[in-house]
């Protein structure tokens, strides 16, 4: 196994701003190192550890749907050895060996696939059960990006250590011109932000606040996140105070069309979604993943709200 080079563990870092971050992404890779497909390779991972490869990797396993992924998104499936129980997407990573779940991944089991790279991130996986691989002389490396500059950068830095950093670099560039694309329309939709809600429970009836993936996908498709008066990153309202709320808009992040509300809260008409139709189910996949597909789920949220812009006849 190639051997991992730890400096002091800092604190993990939130991603940049999307301003500087697509100014990088003209300008030039975010890291000197990624400029080109030079091993050895070190790159600090978001424990602020540096992960050093001594030769491009050949046998990967991921501890993260999202990682998974990302790592299809680059065209590198055929180095996964192994991933979690929960990785689904692409189609074909679902005929990949399991390693167990995010939160319980077998150890034993995945040193048995002899990696040389560990994919993993620190908002999910046990930091003991990734510990005991790197002792192991398995390197890990741990990505936790905070928000969708963040998921770029990672796409990014992934290319580099799966051998091909053009191509981290051509898919995160491309994923930021869709991030451009989405937002441009939903400002070619025109009038007042409008308020909106995404729902990641209806019974009860729990919702995403600020500081979330969902509020940024809120914030980036134009609209204003009708929970940031609420306090919590993911609050529980009651009927009452969903009809405080107002949401113009309300976006349930479901995994399939049984997620509906209660007739019984449906019928506060005085909640301008309920009364206008503007409720909307988005693939809980797609906004819970800190991978590629958040791109995916901001075009479509801004695609309903342009539509619904569109029924009001441009005001909101």
């Amino acid at each position: 196994m190639v051997p991992i080079i730890r400096s002091q563990a800092g604190r993990p870092r939130r991603g940049l701003p999307a301003a500087v971050f697509l100014l990088l992404l003209v300008s030039g890779p975010a890291h000197p190192s990624l400029s080109a497909d030079h091993f050895p390779l070190e790159i600090r991972d978001d424990r602020g550890v540096a992960v050093r490869l001594a030769a491009p990797p050949r046998r990967v396993v991921s501890l993260a749907p999202s990682l998974t992924e990302i790592v299809f998104l680059l065209g590198k499936g055929e180095l996964l050895a192994g991933a979690t129980r929960f990785c689904n997407h692409p189609a074909a990573s679902s005929s990949l060996p399991r390693i167990g779940g995010m939160a319980d991944p077998d150890v034993e089991r995945i040193v048995s696939l002899s990696p040389d790279l560990v994919l993993c991130t620190t908002d999910g996986n046990p930091r003991h059960r990734v510990e005991a691989l790197e002792e192991m002389g398995i390197p890990c490396f741990a990505a936790a990006p905070q928000d969708l500059p963040g998921v770029l950068a990672t796409v990014e830095r992934l290319g580099a250590l799966l051998g091909d950093a053009a191509r981290g670099r051509a898919e995160a560039a491309a994923l930021s011109r869709r991030m451009d694309a989405a937002r441009a329309a939903a400002a070619r939709a025109g009038g007042d932000a409008p308020r909106a809600l995404f729902v990641v429970s209806v019974s009860p009836v729990i919702v995403a606040g600020e500081g979330t993936f969902m509020d940024e996908l809120l914030r980036l498709a134009g609209a204003r996140n009708a929970a940031r008066s609420f306090r919590g990153r993911y609050p529980r309202l009651s009927v009452e105070d969903l009809v405080a709320a107002r949401p113009e808009a309300i976006f349930i992040a479901g995994m399939g069309s049984s997620e509906r509300f209660a007739p019984e809260v449906t019928a506060w008409k005085e909640v301008p979604a309920f009364r206008d139709g503007a409720v909307f189910q988005v693939d809980g996949d797609l906004v819970t993943r800190p991978g590629p597909r958040l791109v995916t789920a901001l075009e479509k949220i801004s695609e309903a709200l342009a539509g619904l812009g569109r029924r009001r006849g441009g005001g909101r």
